[in-house]
Formats: C-alpha cells, sequence, structure tokens
C-alpha cells in the first residue's frame, strides 16, 4: 500500500485528537478557574527498523503527532461575589489542596467550610497554609491579597500558593484539580494576589474556540480527501499501468 495512506492517517487521528482537546475546552467554558489546554500539531520524522518504531512507523517515515502544550496560563475575567469565601487569584499561580491521592493544585476558588470548620473545596479537599489545612471556626474571615486568613481579625495561616516553572508537567485529574505528571516535581511559592469576594472564570475564548473548531474540520475534510485519492486514483492508476 501507499506509504502516503499511513501519512495522511496519521493526520487524521491527530487532528482528532486536537478535536478532543477542544471539545473539553469548550465544554468548560464555564468552570471557575479553568486554565484553556492547547495543543500543537508537529511533523515527525523517524528512520524505518529504529529502536522505538512502532507499527506505524515501521512503514512510514514521517507522521503527523500531536504535541501537548502547556495550558494558558493567562487570567480569566473576574466576576463579583461579595462571598467572604470566594477567592480568585491574579497571577501564576495555584492553591494547594490535599487530596487521598496526595496534594493537588487549583485556581477554583469557591470554598466553603468543611468538616470540624476546615476551610475546604466544594468537593471536601482541605485547602493547605503554611502550617497545615486551615481550621477556621464561627466568625468573620477576613483573606488580604497576600493570602493572609483571619479569623475575627485574629491570624490563623497563609494560604499555600504555589507556581511551577514548567505547567506542562501539570495534567488533569478532574474536579478542576491538577496534579504533576511525575513525581519529584517542585513546587514553588506563587508571585500572585488574592482577591476576596471573587471568582475567576474560564480563561476559554469560546468565539476563538468555534473558528479553530472550523479549521480542525477543514484539515480533516482535506486529509480525508488525500485518503480518497490515493486509495482510488493513484493505485488505480498503478494497478492498470502493472497490468498492461
Amino acid at each position: 500500500m501507499n506509504s502516503g495512506v499511513y501519512t495522511a492517517y496519521s493526520g487524521l487521528r491527530a487532528q482528532m485528537t486536537a478535536l478532543d482537546q477542544l471539545s473539553n475546552n469548550l465544554a468548560n467554558v464555564n468552570t471557575v478557574g479553568f486554565k484553556e489546554g492547547r495543543t500543537f500539531l508537529t511533523l515527525l520524522n523517524r528512520a524505518m527498523g529504529s529502536p522505538d518504531s512502532t507499527d506505524l512507523t515501521s512503514v512510514i517515515n514521517s507522521q503527523v503527532t500531536v504535541a501537548p502544550g502547556p495550558f494558558n496560563e493567562s487570567d480569566g475575567s473576574l466576576v463579583t461575589t461579595g462571598r467572604e469565601l470566594d477567592l480568585a487569584l491574579s497571577g501564576n499561580g495555584y492553591l494547594a489542596v490535599s487530596t487521598p491521592r496526595g496534594v493537588r493544585y487549583t485556581r477554583n476558588g469557591s470554598l466553603v467550610l468543611g468538616k470540624q470548620g476546615v476551610l475546604s473545596t466544594t468537593d471536601g479537599h482541605a485547602v493547605l497554609g503554611e502550617k497545615g489545612p486551615i481550621q477556621l471556626g464561627p466568625g468573620k474571615v477576613q483573606i488580604n491579597e497576600l493570602g493572609d486568613v483571619q479569623l475575627d481579625e485574629v491570624a490563623v495561616d497563609r494560604l499555600k500558593l504555589v507556581s511551577f516553572a514548567e505547567p506542562h508537567l501539570l495534567q488533569r485529574e478532574g474536579n478542576s484539580l491538577l496534579a504533576p505528571v511525575q513525581e519529584g516535581i517542585r513546587a514553588v511559592p506563587a508571585n500572585v494576589r488574592v482577591r476576596q469576594g471573587y471568582l475567576e472564570q474560564s480563561n476559554v475564548n469560546a468565539v476563538a474556540s468555534v473558528v479553530q473548531l472550523v479549521e480542525i474540520l477543514r484539515h480533516f475534510e482535506a486529509a480525508q480527501k488525500s485518503v480518497h485519492l490515493l486509495m482510488n486514483d493513484v493505485n488505480a492508476k498503478a494497478i492498470e499501468r502493472l497490468g498492461r
């Protein structure tokens, strides 16, 4: 079979992966603190018979692949709620929360008082401060731009706000949580401002995403036509001439 068919097939597969990423972005256009995911299409060249050769690369040297890109870390728009446990972060950084799977990171600042007065996410994960889970109780909660938490004007703790030098090493885990893709990825203190009484909206641009959706469909159609041309025209002519 003409190896060009495999090249076109790899393009179709890459466009489907890009479409999955775009669909996830659009599905979370109203999710608090959601960061847009991005993908990049690249052309991978490999020599046949290389040690990492797969079934596909054994018959094709060039294929289109999808390279996962870092999240779009630009700030989303802020919406005023006036609720003292709603927090928004301005700048590149995340809240650290404790989960049964370990420490995870989120931009979703819609918080509640959980069991025994622990500051928690809506899913029940304790929000971490520099001393550990932040213990609160009845009273007025005040959180300043540095993340200092006060209860009735008495200092309690400071939010653990972290950032990553290589944000592309974070992966989504569902429920607005991010996790390092491997152990040993170090979080560092983040230079962010905390806004109490606000929530950060998703930074997905719905209009731009729809335009990108049309582009992906056009590219998919072009690759599909290439497969049809190779299978029905080029190969047919080759067979006809060989027969003669």
